[in-house]
C-alpha cells in the first residue's frame, strides 16, 4: 500500500484472502451457487442483469465471516448457507445502488449495472437483491433473522442518505463521518457477526465480542476504502482514482487535510471542490491532491484504521482459539493492508 513513505509494507506476512477463507472455501462456493440460482424463476431480462451483478461480486468477505463464525461454534445445521447468501445479496444491492448514486461506470474493472442498463433498470435490480435477501431469510426457523437483516438494510440506506446529504460539506466532523460509515458499511459487518453468533449458539459474552469485531472491522474496511481513493492504483482498485472527490464525498483524509489547512488554503480547497461539483468530467486539480498528500492526512487516516483494526483483533481474541478464529484474526490484517 502506498499510503506514505513511512508505510511501505505490513510488518508481517498477510495471507491472501483465498488462504484466509480456506477453512470455508467449499461452503463459500455453495453460497455462490445459491446466489446464481436466485434469478432462475424470474424473467430473462432480470436473469441477465442479475447474473452479471453476481459474476462481478467481490471477495465474499461478509459471507466468509458468517461461515467462519458458525464454523468456530461447530454449527451443523443447514441454515448457514442461505443466510450467508442473504448477507451477500444485501451487499450486492448496496453496491448497485451506490453505482447509480455515484454514476460509476466501472467496478472491479467491469461495467456496472448502471453503465450497462441505465438508472431505472439498475435501481430495480438493486431492489430485487434487497427484497430477495430478506425473503430468503423468512424460510429460516429463526424468526428474528429477517428482522435483523431488514434492520441492517435500513441502517445501510440511512447511511447512504446521510452521506449524500453531507456531499461537499467541508465542515463535516470526524465524529459525523465515522457515524455515517458505521451505518453505511459497518452495520452489515456487525449484523453478519450477530447473525452468525445466533446461528452458532454463542453465549452473550461471545456475541458481544463478535459484534465489536464486526463493527470495527467494517469501520476499518471503509476507512481504508476512502484512503485508497487517493492512494490506490485504478488497475488494482477497479475504479477511477479520486472517485470520492469527484462525487463530493468529504472522507477522513480530506477532513484531516482541511484541519491542517489555514483559512486561505481552506478557501482554495472549497473552491476546488465546488469546481469538481459542476465540472465532473474535468480532471481533479493536482494542487488539491498534492496539498492533501503534503499534510499528515494520509498518515493520520491510516493510523485511525490501525486503531480500529486493533479493536477488532482484541474483540475476536476473547473467543477460544480455533482454526476459524485464526482466519478472523488474519482478516483484520487483510482488510487493513488491502490494495483493492
Amino acid at each position: 500500500m502506498t499510503v506514505c513513505p513511512q508505510i511501505l509494507s505490513p510488518p508481517h506476512r498477510v495471507p491472501p484472502l483465498s488462504e484466509i477463507l480456506s477453512p470455508v472455501s467449499r461452503r463459500l462456493n455453495r453460497v455462490n451457487r445459491l446466489l446464481r440460482a436466485w434469478p432462475e424463476s424470474t424473467s430473462p431480462l432480470i436473469r441477465r442483469m442479475a447474473a452479471g451483478a453476481i459474476l462481478r461480486q467481490g471477495k465474499l468477505i461478509r459471507p466468509g465471516i458468517l461461515l467462519l463464525i458458525t464454523g468456530h461454534f461447530g454449527y451443523r445445521g443447514n441454515h448457514d448457507l442461505p443466510l450467508a447468501a442473504a448477507v451477500e445479496g444485501l451487499h450486492l444491492a448496496s453496491l448497485i445502488h451506490d453505482d447509480i448514486i455515484d454514476r460509476s461506470a466501472y467496478r472491479r474493472g467491469e461495467k456496472t449495472a448502471w453503465q450497462r442498463f441505465g438508472s431505472d433498470f439498475s435501481l430495480l435490480l438493486g431492489d430485487f437483491f434487497f427484497i430477495r435477501s430478506v425473503a430468503r431469510s423468512l424460510a429460516l426457523e429463526e424468526k428474528e433473522i429477517p428482522a435483523m437483516l431488514a434492520e441492517a438494510a435500513r441502517l445501510m440506506i440511512e447511511g447512504e442518505i446521510e452521506e449524500l446529504a453531507e456531499s461537499h460539506n467541508i465542515k463535516i466532523s470526524r465524529a459525523r463521518y465515522l457515524k455515517i460509515i458505521e451505518k453505511k458499511t459497518a452495520s452489515l459487518f456487525q449484523t453478519t457477526c450477530r447473525l452468525a453468533a445466533r446461528l452458532g449458539g454463542a453465549g452473550s459474552e461471545e456475541t458481544k465480542a463478535l459484534e465489536e469485531y464486526g463493527l470495527n472491522l467494517g469501520l476499518t474496511f471503509q476507512v481504508i476504502d476512502d484512503l485508497l481513493d487517493l492512494t490506490g492504483r485504478p488497475s488494482q482498485t477497479g475504479k477511477p482514482a479520486f472517485s470520492d472527490l469527484r462525487e463530493g464525498r468529504v472522507t477522513l483524509p480530506l477532513i484531516y487535510a482541511l484541519r491542517a489547512a489555514g483559512p486561505a488554503e481552506q478557501r482554495q480547497m472549497k473552491k476546488e471542490l465546488e469546481r469538481i461539483k459542476t465540472e465532473k468530467t474535468q480532471p481533479v486539480n493536482q494542487k488539491l491532491i498534492n496539498f492533501i498528500r503534503s499534510t499528515e492526512a494520509l498518515q493520520k487516516t491510516f493510523r485511525q484504521a490501525e486503531v480500529l483494526a486493533a479493536r477488532a483483533r482484541s474483540a475476536v481474541l476473547r473467543l477460544r482459539p480455533s482454526l476459524h478464529r485464526r482466519s478472523l484474526l488474519q482478516l483484520t490484517d487483510f482488510v487493513l493492508w488491502r490494495e483493492q
